[in-house]
């Protein structure tokens, strides 16, 4: 081979690896307000029926994390933007959200969210 195509080789190999780690559902925005919790998640593959979508939210206080509410239902998941509420009665302080989409056994995205209730 010759070493000309070296750089050209190596690059392809690279878009190759970036785009095979690439999800095609997201977490987007996640609020807030009046005891509603609002989780945006944007899914770029085909819609999806019966995937599980999990919600856990642990209170933070100096050194220590409480668990104060865990969820898991069955979503619809379409094409393009999904928004999903969760009633849930936060008191102020801050908090981390972790979230998880799963279809089938596959784990399709997770992510952490610090969250900071306003008294």
């Amino acid at each position: 081979m010759s070493r000309k195509y070296v750089p050209f080789l190596i690059l392809v190999l690279a878009v190759l690896t970036g785009a095979a780690g690439c999800l095609s559902t997201t977490f987007q925005e996640v609020t807030y307000e009046g005891g509603i919790l609002e989780i945006n998640v944007e899914n770029t593959d085909k819609p999806v029926e019966s995937a599980v979508l999990q919600v856990t939210i642990m209170e933070v206080e100096a050194f220590e994390q409480n668990e104060v509410f865990c969820k898991a239902w069955y979503v619809n998941l379409d094409q393009g933007q999904n928004e999903y509420t969760v009633p849930v009665d936060l008191q102020p302080g801050a908090y981390k959200v972790f979230l998880t989409v799963f279809v089938g056994d596959e784990r399709r995205a997770s992510v952490i969210r610090d969250l900071e209730v306003a008294p």
